[in-house]
């Protein structure tokens, strides 16, 4: 079954999404203009994404130094005559990667490409239901498990989120530097120094004001933006954006069972382990009933707000993310829905220079997301009630 729509009226994420809670698969085609992208759902998680006329995986191994242009070149040559040979197969056959650097690679790919479609803001889709088109077998590789949707989508906010914040950061630093460049032409040297510091004081408590104006302006529109989101991964990526305004690093757990595991970040630095920010939080899995800041959060709804303590949990985080032996500040807040923490958004001021600021509006929004959670999931209840009777 086929189905088809506009951008404009069905964005990309929650196309997605809707695909992921209903657990289908199927082919997701997109167009827009000259530029021409499909995703691959398999069981509600994507398999497989690729642009036209964008750079391929193939392209990718060779640009990373993973393989060289010539292996490729030889690869394809004996893939060239058709038969069982896939890129997969060859790569792995042939020893120039192993699994898990094949797997690595693809999963970044995955998650560049599905970042560039949810750009898009017009043009067409189409979804083939329970159909699966084939990869080109020489250029791309699939994931076989496949990628969580919501982890997809809250790494490509975060890159438009830093995105935007880079464009108004050059903006802050041109008025800021004009500024100066101001202040040193009205500099005398009788009072060039007293005025220049004058000047230099007026202008930090300007730059205060106005991001404290913009926080204001930000929250606002985001708990007005609240009730227009009906899944929960946009509301966890809404928190996740305002919370990088507050923090200089963060990173969003899930609750499962009796212990938290990492989702996502935002300002987490790159390691030379060769793994990705992204890749390192994956593998943060902290229990509860350690004594670290979670376990209030997670046992009784309750925010936790002051200094890291020393804990060999504490330990295990900021060896994944940085940080370790600097005395930071951080907040561990539950998002909670029907009393029953579901995420914990974690943040500190690495590395440790500056305090802070926001953190009360922040737990407000948390609130409020919490009741909007609520809400959707009880509205999901009384769907499914009325569609069995």
């Amino acid at each position: 079954m086929e189905l088809s729509g506009d951008l404009s009226d069905f964005a990309l994420t929650d196309i997605l999404q809707i695909l992921a809670l209903s657990r289908k698969s199927g082919t997701l085609s997109l167009q827009s203009g000259e530029l021409c992208g499909t995703i691959v759902i398999e069981r509600g998680r994507i398999t497989h994404a690729a642009v036209d006329k964008g750079e391929s995986l193939a392209e990718r191994l060779t640009r990373e130094n993973r393989i060289t242009k010539e292996a490729l070149a030889k690869l394809k040559e004996i893939g060239g005559g058709g038969g069982v040979w896939t890129l997969k197969s060859l790569l792995l056959e042939s020893g120039l990667l192993g699994p898990e650097d094949l797997e690595e690679v693809a999963r970044r790919h995955i998650h560049d490409v599905v970042g560039i479609l949810v750009r898009l803001e017009k043009g067409r889709f189409g979804i083939d239901l329970n159909q699966i088109d084939p990869i080109a077998p020489m250029e791309e590789v699939g994931i076989s498990e496949g990628l969580d949707v919501g982890e997809v989508l809250l790494g490509a906010a975060k890159e438009i989120d830093e995105d935007t914040k880079e464009d108004t950061v050059y903006q802050q630093e041109l008025a800021a530097y004009a500024d100066a460049q101001a202040a040193e032409a009205g500099y005398s040297l009788e009072t060039g120094m007293s005025r220049h510091d004058e000047k230099v004081d007026r202008i930090a408590q300007e730059q205060a004001l106005a991001r404290e104006s913009q926080r204001s302006h930000l929250l606002c529109s985001m708990l007005a933006e609240l009730r227009s989101h009906s899944f929960e991964a946009e509301v966890s990526l809404l928190i996740m954006r305002y919370a990088s305004e507050v923090a200089s690093r963060g990173v969003l757990f899930v609750v499962k069972n009796d212990e938290i595991c990492g989702l996502g970040q935002f300002g987490v630095a790159g390691a030379s382990s060769g793994k990705t920010a992204d890749e390192r939080v994956r593998e943060i899995h902290i229990p509860i009933g350690q004594r670290t800041i979670f376990d209030e959060v997670v046992k009784y709804g309750q925010p936790y707000i002051g200094e890291l303590p020393s804990n060999p949990w504490h330990d295990e985080l900021l060896g994944k993310i940085g940080g370790n032996g600097i005395p930071l500040s951080v907040f561990a807040l539950p998002l909670v829905c029907n009393d029953e923490p579901i995420f914990v958004f974690y943040g500190d001021n690495y590395p440790g220079h500056a305090e802070m600021t926001g953190i009360d509006e922040l737990v407000a929004l948390v609130n409020q997301a919490s009741i909007v959670l609520e809400k959707l999931i009880l509205e999901r209840m009384l769907e499914e009630i009325r569609h069995s009777r």
